[in-house]
C-alpha cells in the first residue's frame, strides 16, 4: 500500500471514529439566536464605549461577530445537508480554528485597548460586563437619609427622559465600594466612571443616555469635560438643559465646569458662542424646590421644576403651589394654604389642621418630602406646624423633618 493510501486510510477510520454531530434547530431559530446575541453585545459595546476611542476597535468588533455568525451558519448547513461523516469532522475542525481566531482577535484588541491608556487622561473602561440592578426604595418615603445608608456611599445620578433630567440617589454597599476602591473613599468622577456604564437606564425606563460623550479631568474642584466635535450637547436647548442638569445633579462635590474641545481648546458652543468661563455647579445646595414628575414608567419621582433657583427658602416653598406647566405636579393638594416663617428654622404653618390620613399614602409622603428636599437644597431644615399627626411613617412631626440625602433613592444589587 502507497504512503498516500496509507495516510487515506488512517483519515479514514478517525473521521468514523468521531461523534456524530446533529443539530436539529431550525434556520429561524439561529437566526434569532444570532441577533439576540448581536443585539446584546452591541448593548454592552455601547455602554462600554470610551469616548472618540471606540471607532478603533470597531473594526475589531465586526471581525468578531462576523466570524461568530459565519461559524454558527456554516455548522447549521453542513448538519442539515451533509450526509458525509468526514465534511462533518471537517467543519468541526474549521469551527475550531475560528474559535482560536476569534480568541487570538479579543486578545489583540484587549491589548491596544490597555495600549492607547493615558496615565493623566479620564476613559470609561469596563473591568465587568455585567451590569448593578438598581432597585428602588420599598418604603413610604423615596429619599435617602442618613438611616438608608448603612455605611455605604451615596453615589448621585441622573436618568433624562423627553429632554427632562430627573435625579437619584444610588445607595452604594460598603462591601463593594471597599472592593472597588481599597485605597479610600472615591469622589463623585470616580463614581461615575466606574459605575456609570454598568446601570441600565432602559431597565428603569429611561433614554439610554450615560455615559457621556468625551473624557472628565478633575482640577482642584473644577470639573473639565474634554468633549468630540460631534458631541451633540449643544444642538438645541432640548439637549443643553438635560446635559447641564445631569453634570450639575451628578458631579456634586465640584464647584465649576470648564467645557472644552478634545484637545483642550476653547470650544465653541451652539447659540452661545466661544466658551471661555466655566460654568457654576451648585450640585444638592442648587437652591430649588420639588414637584411631583410622573415618568413614561409609570413611577412617580420627586424632581425640581426645569432647575428653577430662587433667591430664598420662603419663596421656593411658596412657588410650590403652582408648577406653571403641565409636565410636574405640585405634591400640594388644591385649596392647601400655608405661611412660612423662620424663627430658629424654618417652619410652614399650614392655615387649616392638616390631617394626613385624608390623603393617600403616597401624596402624604411626597408632601413632607417636597418641603424637606426643598429646604434641603438650600442647606436648611423645616418644621410642619399644624398637622393633626405628630407621627407619620416613622417620622416625628412634632420636630424638624430629617434632612435628606438626595431624592428618589435606589439601592445598588450586583
Amino acid at each position: 500500500m502507497s504512503e498516500k493510501k496509507t495516510e487515506d486510510h488512517v483519515l479514514d477510520e478517525l473521521l468514523n471514529s468521531m461523534p456524530q454531530f446533529t443539530d436539529k434547530r431550525s434556520k429561524d431559530e439561529i437566526y434569532q439566536k444570532v441577533k439576540s446575541e448581536i443585539e446584546t453585545q452591541e448593548k454592552l459595546e455601547k455602554r462600554n464605549r470610551v469616548g472618540a476611542a471606540v471607532n478603533k476597535w470597531l473594526p475589531f468588533i465586526i471581525s468578531v461577530a462576523s466570524v461568530l455568525i459565519l461559524t454558527v451558519l456554516v455548522s447549521s448547513y453542513i448538519s442539515d445537508n451533509s450526509n458525509s461523516t468526514a465534511d462533518k469532522a471537517i467543519e468541526s475542525s474549521m469551527a475550531e480554528d475560528r474559535m482560536t481566531s476569534t480568541e487570538e482577535t479579543e486578545e489583540a484588541s484587549m491589548k491596544v485597548v490597555e495600549e492607547e491608556k493615558s496615565n493623566d487622561m479620564t476613559i470609561f473602561s469596563s473591568p465587568e460586563n455585567a451590569t448593578f440592578e438598581l432597585v428602588p426604595f420599598d418604603s413610604s418615603f423615596t429619599s435617602v437619609y442618613d438611616s438608608d445608608i448603612n455605611g455605604g456611599t451615596v453615589f448621585h445620578f441622573s436618568m433624562i427622559e423627553n429632554a427632562l433630567s430627573v435625579p437619584i440617589t444610588i445607595v452604594i454597599p460598603k462591601e463593594q465600594i471597599d472592593l472597588d476602591f481599597p485605597d479610600g473613599a472615591p469622589n463623585s468622577l470616580e463614581l461615575y466612571e466606574r459605575y456609570a456604564f454598568k446601570i441600565d437606564e432602559t431597565a428603569l425606563g429611561f433614554q439610554e443616555y450615560h455615559p457621556y460623550k468625551g473624557y472628565f479631568l478633575a482640577e482642584g474642584n473644577m470639573l473639565k469635560h474634554y468633549l468630540p466635535a460631534d458631541h451633540g450637547y449643544d444642538t438645541a436647548p432640548g439637549t443643553a438643559a438635560p446635559y447641564i442638569s445631569s453634570i450639575n445633579e451628578t458631579f456634586t462635590d465640584f464647584d465649576s465646569l470648564a467645557r472644552v474641545n478634545e484637545d483642550g481648546s476653547p470650544i465653541e458652543w451652539d447659540q452661545v458662542g466661544t466658551l471661555t468661563e466655566p460654568l457654576a455647579l451648585q450640585g444638592i445646595e442648587n437652591n430649588a424646590n420639588y414637584f411631583a414628575y410622573k415618568a413614561f414608567n409609570e413611577e412617580t419621582y420627586l424632581t425640581p421644576n426645569f432647575n428653577k433657583t430662587f433667591d430664598t427658602l420662603e419663596a421656593a416653598l411658596l412657588d410650590m403651589k403652582n408648577p406653571e406647566n403641565d409636565i410636574y405636579t405640585s405634591v400640594i393638594p388644591n385649596g392647601m394654604n400655608f405661611t412660612v416663617r423662620d424663627d430658629k428654622g424654618f417652619i410652614v404653618h399650614f392655615d387649616e389642621p392638616l390631617n394626613l390620613e385624608s390623603l393617600g399614602a403616597s401624596e402624604a409622603s411626597r408632601l413632607i418630602e417636597g418641603f424637606s428636599l426643598t429646604a434641603a437644597s438650600f442647606n436648611q431644615s423645616i418644621k410642619l406646624e399644624n398637622v393633626v399627626q405628630e407621627k407619620w411613617q416613622g417620622i416625628d412631626l412634632t420636630k424638624s423633618l430629617p434632612i435628606p440625602i438626595g431624592p428618589n433613592g435606589f439601592n445598588m444589587m450586583k
